[in-house]
């Protein structure tokens, strides 16, 4: 039963070594964030099978059956040498591996969390204030812009006034969004 051990820390301490490597390098990133497309494909290969069997599955990943062979093959060695029954080693190995497993997979889920795309939405504008700092034409015959909190974020924005211009300083509310950075807004 040694050599088993012996084996499953060795593999898998080398994939969790090289997976650990080729993270500080960079190549571990998720090319698409690993959204789900039309038809299940989720463009990385992966295809969405629906909740339950997801989750399960989650667990199998290269990540976590390198971390419990690693545990499991450590933990054996180590309670081998103690000279415990076979059942008790085997018991202890699993454990301990499972274990290993777990703490990993719920690690992987709260960095998962944490991920963001970085980009603004400007529909969640709407509604809010916003400063004018260039001032804004009257209807709609050019622009100005505006400075105003999005997403926990400042960000500059082009506005339109549908009405009377609105001056350098004043306060607008934003009532639509029109293009890429095109807000409209009236005083507020």
């Amino acid at each position: 039963m040694s050599t088993v051990f012996l084996y499953c820390a060795a593999i898998g301490g080398t994939i969790l070594v090289l997976q650990f490597l080729m993270l500080l390098l960079g190549a571990g990133g998720d090319g698409d964030g690993g959204h789900t497309h039309a038809g299940g494909d989720l463009g990385d290969g992966h295809v969405d099978i629906g909740h339950d069997q997801a989750s399960f599955l989650k667990l199998l990943s290269l990540q976590t059956v390198s971390t419990f062979a690693t545990f499991f093959g450590l933990i054996g060695l180590a309670t081998e040498g103690l000279a415990w029954s076979p059942i008790a080693v085997v018991g202890a190995a699993t454990m301990a591996g499972a274990a290993a497993l777990w703490f990993v997979t719920r690690l992987m889920h709260g960095l998962a969390r944490l991920q963001s795309s970085g980009t603004v939405n400007l529909k969640n504008a709407i509604g809010h204030t916003a400063n004018v700092y260039l001032r804004i034409p009257p209807h709609g015959q050019g622009h100005g812009r505006v400075m105003l909190q999005v997403q926990g974020r400042t960000v500059e924005c082009t506005a339109v006034s549908r009405g009377d211009e609105i001056p350098t300083g004043a306060e607008v509310r934003v009532i639509e969004h029109k293009d890429d950075d095109m807000l409209v807004v009236e005083p507020a």
